[in-house]
């Protein structure tokens, strides 16, 4: 960083080394700390401006690598308080001090800023600031629930801190987060004449009284955030809990006493096992984001043939994203449908003021249409998202290549039939692969790729950079029959309809899933998702892995009575307006199911087969990285972060646990529960999903 002073106004840059980034380390702060000593001692400063140097960031937050290295409470509470000490400074200095944002001001940059008198920000679209500790499991360290509500108000700042929301320029200035916000390019002019009105005292005063910061309104704010937290968070997840009751403790309290309260409730939150998985899925999710090597001509445009659920959130991201979108329909009367569709994804963000109508509007434009198959011969990328029909797919891809250009890749949506299978009539099967988006599209980051034998390195690397830069994280599977997430995921879905065959009932399964971590239970998602699209899903996993992924038969009974889930208004539940209630015609089709089955028996089923599938993936060399894994079950499916993944989770109970308990079930219920030969060898050599690697790499 560099101090600068130009007529007695100091500017003091940050500019972290070979970084691309700003961010707080403790070497960093002590830096920062001996200037703002030098800046105290120097009575002819009459203001200070801390800026960045660099493009489209001010500080992205705490060094999280530090924060992930501290071992124990201890050290932890010492080394905050070491921050507090500065940050007092220079809230404390007698000058006025602003903050001047242009660009991401996350975490501790943005607590750094809060210390500031003044927050100045660019209109910038890069100018965002957020809380996002939360997401790591622990809540802002820097006095940051201690600021913040004196500064923004309760309300807004419980919003904040237990959501990790971000908020734009305008945003921030209309929560009193920003005194000013201005056009980069008037910086000049426009940051010189808020300095010398600050150092006058001319400046306009925003009162910054908040009523309902106050008892008795205050008790009031604060149920009404536990109440919403309970509704969303499941209380395994501490941190949220924590950071309410830490805002709660230290609303009204003087400054010193409140950064000792912050300071303890922190130390504990950052040495726990839910934010050291946390932080742990953060470097990977980075990692894996970085996985593709920069080509000089990056995939620009896309063909997208299927215009169904799948094909219209893969229209709508590339239309987002991409120069030009070429759709392929069976007739052109279906575009206004198509249209529409897409327009809804748009419609919310521009709801969700993420971008303009007249962005949108641009976006939609990329967007052409054809009935034949005219206009392909400029396309890089193909992917069709049509029927799960494997004969209909193999004439799809011989059609298109009579039209295509030979360098264009080829890719297929399907989410379960053989990749392999589906490559063996193309002509240039270096350039066919799968690429398995999940759904809703616009939500959902994980893409499963999925190479044949044949596919090159530079297809895979070339569709890596497609969709990391389409803001996806793909990740390379093997080839088999639902890849890793649906593989995984279809027998914990007809497990629990396995238990509901032998007893208990669709509520109590789905609250003990959902009590688990899991978002929603295995009914209610099986209901979102399709009774159809599961029971089709389900029928081809049976056909490859044979009898030991059997079908419960009462998904087959509600496959073949249309009960199907929310798109027919019933399914495990009935749908009514605004309410789901357990549906009495599958509950009629039940025979005999009047065991008394416990939650802990219902969790273990459902979870533990998921892991004993997950271990055959590795065996078989699906994924070679346990943490591949871990990923997708985080978000593929919605498995809960803080327990780290699937097979994190899996180390934490021990695999002898989890082996007995199979051997258990398997004597009960029969192969469904046989456990894997890798779990055996695992527990025989005293290894686990972190350590035994070398017994599943070959």
């Amino acid at each position: 960083m560099t101090l600068e002073i130009n007529q007695n106004i100091a500017t003091l840059t940050f500019d972290l080394e070979n970084e691309k980034i700003n961010k707080l380390s403790f070497e960093i702060l002590r830096e920062f700390d001996e200037i703002l000593d030098q800046i105290k001692d120097d009575t002819s400063i009459k203001a200070l401006v801390i800026d960045s140097a660099k493009k489209n960031i001010f500080i992205a937050g705490a060094d999280i690598k530090e924060i992930e290295k501290l071992k124990d409470e201890k050290e932890v509470y010492e080394a905050l308080m070491e921050v507090h000490e500065i940050f007092n400074k220079l809230e404390n200095l007698p000058i006025p001090t602003i903050a001047y944002i242009n660009g991401a001001c996350m975490g501790g940059g943005l607590e750094l800023a809060l210390a500031c008198k003044y927050r100045v920000l660019s209109t910038n679209e890069k100018t965002k600031l957020a809380f996002p500790e939360i997401k790591l499991g622990i809540f802002p360290g820097f006095a940051g629930t201690i600021r913040a509500p004196k500064l923004i108000g309760l309300i807004n700042a419980l919003d904040l801190i237990l959501t990790g929301k971000t908020v734009d320029a305008k945003k921030a200035y209309k929560l009193k987060l920003a005194d000013a916000i201005f056009d980069d390019a008037q910086k000049e002019f426009m940051l010189d004449d808020f300095v010398k009105k600050a150092i006058y005292g001319t400046l306009k005063t925003r009162n910054n009284f908040n009523l309902l910061n106050y008892a008795p309104l205050n008790q009031i704010i604060f149920n009404k955030a536990l109440k919403g937290l309970e509704e969303k968070v499941n209380k395994d997840f501490k941190a949220p809990y924590v950071a309410l009751e830490v805002i709660k403790a230290t609303i009204n309290k003087e400054l010193e006493d409140s950064i000792k309260i912050e300071a303890k409730e922190f130390a504990k939150l950052a040495v726990s096992k839910e934010s050291k998985n946390m932080i742990k899925l953060f470097f990977f999710f980075e990692k894996l984001n970085k996985n593709y090597e920069k080509t000089s001509n990056p995939i620009s445009n896309a063909i997208v043939l299927g215009n169904g659920v799948m094909g219209k959130g893969i229209i709508w991201l590339f239309s987002k994203y991409l120069k030009d979108v070429r759709i392929k329909l069976r007739d052109i009367s279906q575009v206004n449908e198509l249209i529409k569709d897409v327009s809804k994804i748009y419609n919310h963000l521009i709801k969700t003021k993420r971008m303009t109508k007249n962005q949108a509007d641009f976006k939609l434009n990329t967007i052409s249409y054809t009935e034949d198959l005219s206009g392909f011969k400029n396309f890089d990328f193909i992917i069709e998202a049509i029927i799960e029909d494997e004969r209909i797919k193999k004439d799809t891809y011989k059609e298109l290549e009579e039209v295509i250009n030979e360098n264009a890749i080829i890719a297929t949506n399907t989410s379960s039939i053989s990749i392999e299978k589906l490559g063996s009539e193309v002509k240039n099967k270096e350039n066919f692969l799968g690429v398995h988006f999940f759904n809703p599209v616009n939500i959902m980051p994980l893409v499963e790729v999925i190479a044949t034998k044949n596919t090159s390195k530079e297809s895979i690397n070339k569709v890596f950079e497609l969709l990391i830069s389409c803001g996806k994280t793909p990740i390379l599977v093997g080839d088999c029959a639902g890849f890793i997430v649906n593989r995984i995921l279809l027998p914990y879905m007809n497990e629990a309809a396995f238990i509901l065959e032998q007893g208990s009932s669709i509520e109590k399964i789905d609250r003990a899933i959902k009590e688990f971590g899991m978002p929603m239970g295995p009914f209610t998602l099986a209901d979102t998702v399709g009774v159809d699209i599961g029971f089709k899903v389900a029928s081809i996993l049976n056909e490859s892995y044979g009898s030991r992924m059997p079908i419960a038969s009462i998904i087959e009974k509600m496959y073949e009575a249309k009960l199907l889930g929310v798109k027919t208004k019933a399914g495990f539940y009935e749908y009514s307006s605004n309410d789901a209630y357990p549906n009495k015609h599958v509950t009629s089709m039940l025979e005999n199911n009047n065991k008394i089955i416990e939650e802990d028996e219902i969790v273990k089923r459902c979870i533990y087969i998921m892991i004993n599938e997950a271990s055959r993936c590795l065996e078989e060399n699906i994924v070679t990285d346990a943490s591949i894994i871990d990923f997708a079950m985080i978000t593929g499916i919605g498995f809960p972060a803080y327990k780290g993944g699937l097979l994190s989770y899996a180390n934490e109970i021990g695999l002898k646990n989890i082996l007995d308990s199979l051997k258990q079930y398997e004597k009960e219920f029969g192969e469904r529960f046989t456990p894997s030969n890798l779990l055996i060898k695992l527990v025989e050599q005293y290894e686990d999903f972190e350590t035994g690697e070398a017994l599943w790499k070959h």
